[in-house]
């Protein structure tokens, strides 16, 4: 087998997840006007995102019992603002292998590999949305179907342009779960 390269980290972690299948007709619901300022409010959204995350550094260095109060207004602003987005179904919350370059979970339905679809990811415990075309990269029989799991297939799904300021979330999540999974497992030890 040749030696897999990783461009991020992965993690496991608890992801809540929807997608809708995309073809080459798609056009979305939305007229494009529409669609295009709901992409800048997205962007506008995970750009203030990336300064709350930066400016709680220093907040809780010098105010920590101030902190969790200012992380949890912002998690109820997010879930806000999530509950606003939600278009097609409801997210679903999964186990996932998650990086900054595609994600992996259990899924009911086998996928045809190169289909198209529109993901949102909302990354927990902050209720962060994070959305990406993607492709199937890859379905795999779940080993742990039908003992462990009612889910028979493992899709796999790679990011496709995904937002810089999108991919700037994720990647600071994905760092700072790795590093708080780190903590957890030494703290066992």
């Amino acid at each position: 087998m040749a030696e897999e390269r990783r461009r991020f980290f992965r993690i496991d972690d608890e992801v809540a997840i929807s997608f809708h299948l995309l073809d080459e007709e798609y056009g979305g619901e939305d007229s494009d006007d529409v669609a295009e300022i709901h992409d800048l409010q997205q962007e506008f959204h995970v750009s203030l995102e990336v300064q709350i995350r930066q400016a709680m550094v220093d907040v809780r260095a010098q105010y920590p019992k101030l902190a969790p109060l200012l992380d949890l207004m912002n998690q109820k602003i997010n879930l806000l603002h999530a509950s606003e987005a939600l278009v097609d179904e409801a997210p679903v919350l999964k186990q996932a292998n998650l990086s900054a370059c595609g994600v992996a979970f259990t899924w009911k339905d086998e996928l045809p590999i190169n289909q198209l679809v529109m993901v949102n990811m909302y990354l927990q415990p902050n209720h962060e949305l994070v959305r990406s075309q993607a492709h199937v990269a890859g379905v795999d029989n779940n080993p742990d179907y039908p003992a462990l799991s009612e889910e028979p297939h493992i899709i796999r799904l790679d990011f496709d342009d995904m937002h810089h300021a999108y991919q700037e979330v994720l990647i600071q999540h994905v760092v700072q779960r790795q590093g708080h999974q780190l903590r957890k497992k030494l703290d066992k030890e």
